[in-house]
């Protein structure tokens, strides 16, 4: 019943936004149709499918041509599962847009904002979870861009504990290479219930690649490489510091429909609680052979075939069909 009244809410609450007389809105839709079939068989990570759609739907007002305001509702049926299966998501923010300087406070898509690795964010996120709900500060310059945002998922009281995610993500250039510091921090404070007995947790990962893109100077559409350290902490007080840290390298390549990513981290266990499980087993390499067959403006696709291979267990495979359609 909650739920209905939260869906209700969602549905009235856009549509009040959409009929406002004070100027005409721009309507935007996305559309994602999400197959992830994933054949594991591991320790560290469970098999699954993840087979649904979603759409979201929103209107935004533009106060000037910098300041904007932005409502709707961002929704996933699950094949299979109930109307209601996934609860949906509250679009609603306010959006600065300047020539050096994008600035978002509220609930708003993660997508096309913040791009982090999967030993940061796994990508499940962007099926359950794809919003943000805090806030971005993106500063952009000749030579550089620094990204730093803050996700809340959780308010204090007997029953919840207060965790939110806060990142930073730079890049800094010149020529063909560039420097790509990145952090993320995952606060995890007690509940007030006296029962609660996890103590408070202090989660982080951190990493400092150095890397070169390729692109322009080959026939290739995407040719870049980057390597360097990652790092993670977890603690629970007050307990000692568990470290996790290594190497990573990662290669990302495309040439018309074609495409192909890899990444090898070798090292220590890498424990943070929204990354992709994979990496703590130490030593993880996975490579993503894929196509978009449609390379279209609005329409984006990737199919394809990854294979993940963990020190001790040997090969695991999953396959992808990942369409976005922006109208």
């Amino acid at each position: 019943m909650r739920i209905r009244k939260n869906i209700t809410f969602c549905l009235l609450l856009w549509l009040c936004i959409a009929s406002l007389n004070a100027q005409r809105p721009e309507i935007n839709f996305s559309f994602d149709q999400i197959f992830d079939n994933r054949e594991y068989f591991s320790d560290y990570a469970f098999s699954q499918t993840i087979f649904g759609a979603r759409l979201d739907a929103q209107a935004k007002f533009n106060l000037d041509s910098n300041h904007f305001v932005a409502g709707g509702i961002n929704y996933m049926y699950e094949n299979g599962g109930l109307i209601l299966g996934v609860a949906p998501t509250v679009d609603l923010y306010y959006q600065y847009r300047g020539r050096n300087l994008k600035m978002n406070f509220g609930s708003f898509q993660r997508r096309n904002i913040v791009d982090m690795p999967l030993y940061f964010l796994t990508d499940t996120l962007n099926y359950y979870r794809p919003n943000i709900e805090g806030a971005s500060i993106n500063y952009a310059w000749n030579w550089g861009q620094l990204l730093t945002f803050v996700d809340w998922t959780g308010r204090v009281s007997e029953t919840s504990r207060e965790t939110f995610l806060l990142g930073v993500d730079g890049r800094v250039g010149k020529d063909l290479l560039y420097l790509r510091p990145m952090f993320l921090m995952y606060h995890n404070a007690k509940s007030y219930n006296p029962g609660d007995s996890i103590h408070l947790q202090d989660n982080g990962v951190m990493s400092l690649l150095l890397g070169s893109d390729l692109s322009e100077k080959t026939f290739f559409d995407e040719l870049s490489i980057s390597t360097g350290y990652l790092a993670s902490y977890n603690r629970f007080r007050p307990d000692p510091v568990q470290w996790g840290k290594g190497w990573v390298t990662n290669l990302s390549l495309a040439y018309t429909i074609f495409g192909l990513k890899g990444v090898y981290y070798y090292g220590s266990p890498i424990l943070f609680e929204y990354g992709d499980p994979f990496y703590s087993s130490g030593n993880y390499g996975r490579l993503d052979l894929f196509v978009d067959p449609f390379k279209n403006k609005k329409v984006s696709a990737k199919m394809g075939w990854n294979l993940h291979f963990v020190a001790n267990e040997g090969l695991h495979h999953s396959q992808q069909i990942l369409i976005t359609v922006e109208f």
